[in-house]
């Protein structure tokens, strides 16, 4: 497959959810703390400005972090422009479910808005002197901290790259779009297996674990076989084969038939090892952790997501 036909199956995406964060910094409380103790830059005192159950708000968050999760899994790594890579084959259902999910998000702040006077008054008690009125936005002003946005861009095209620029010095740059355009299919391909990677080395650890034999994680792996293969957009066909694999002799089991029999548990784990180093050996080595890969997937409250690039098509 050319890189040309490669373009058309894939296109830049970015999702950015924004919320008031319900917390802030209060300089007169660290500056108290600091003269109590006697010692200065010690800390940072950051208060929460709302009651701890406000279950309106944590509802908005937590469909908030579903929204961002939801795009980490259908998308694929791209080392540029904090965007990700959507496969073409996806976006009608893709952006169909954000749709769906930017109502549920909207909703939820409606419900938050209506009880946001109420939850104020509450922390007043609560926070006593720590109270600061200018800490609050107005309800008009509140309501304009919170938004989902999808983005989509094309993938870049060196042949689209025409700028007022030498003839030679133009071929060198387009040769090395082209080259990015290789390096970030690598990129993505290595995410798509590092991710099915992390979890059948999950179920193989719990399969030659003889004394607890937890096999959840039987599900995570039927259900990256499902998602995988939509976002597979190059079609490589070492790829296909360590998909097919993992579906044909893993996915197929569920956890309570692997736990009941010794047999079986050894048999899926030994396979389970084998695609393990068809994926180590696809992506040159075992990768990252996932887990550590998302180290900045914090909660929704503490982030405040950078607006992305133009956009040429939003859903809103």
């Amino acid at each position: 497959m050319n890189i040309t036909e490669l373009k058309s199956r894939v296109m830049l995406s970015a999702v950015t959810v924004s919320a008031w964060q319900a917390r802030c910094f209060d300089v007169k409380a660290t500056e108290e703390v600091e003269k109590n103790h006697q010692a200065k830059d010690i800390g940072r005192f950051n208060k929460r400005l709302l009651p701890e159950h406000a279950p309106s708000y944590k509802e908005v968050v937590s469909i908030g972090n579903r929204i961002r999760r939801y795009h980490y899994d259908h998308s694929l790594k791209y080392e540029q422009l904090g965007v990700r890579l959507l496969p073409t084959a996806i976006y009608m259902d893709f952006a169909d479910q954000m749709r769906k999910m930017k109502d549920e998000f909207d909703l939820a702040v409606s419900v938050f808005l209506t009880d946001y006077l109420n939850l104020k008054e509450q922390a007043r008690v609560e926070l006593n002197g720590l109270f600061n009125e200018s800490d609050y936005p107005t309800l008009a002003r509140m309501s304009e901290k919170f938004g989902v946005k999808l983005a989509v861009l094309p993938f870049p095209d060196a042949s689209q790259f025409g700028v007022d620029l030498p003839a030679d010095v133009l071929t060198d740059l387009r040769s090395e779009i082209d080259q990015h355009v290789l390096a970030s299919i690598t990129t993505a391909n290595n995410d798509l297996v590092g991710r099915l990677y992390e979890a059948v080395s999950k179920l193989a650890d719990k399969l030659y674990g003889a004394t607890d034999v937890r096999l959840g994680v039987t599900n995570q792996v039927r259900e990256l076989c499902e998602l995988l293969p939509k976002l597979n957009f190059t079609n490589d066909p070492k790829l296909n084969h360590i998909l097919e694999q993992a579906k044909t002799h893993l996915a197929v089991h569920r956890g309570a038939d692997l736990k009941e029999s010794s047999v079986l548990r050894s048999q899926v784990a030994a396979k389970a090892s084998e695609i393990e180093g068809l994926m180590a050996a696809f992506m040159g080595g075992a990768p990252e952790p996932v887990a550590n890969q998302l180290s900045t997937f914090a909660p929704l409250e503490q982030v405040v997501q950078p607006e992305p690039t133009p956009l040429l098509r939003l859903v809103a």
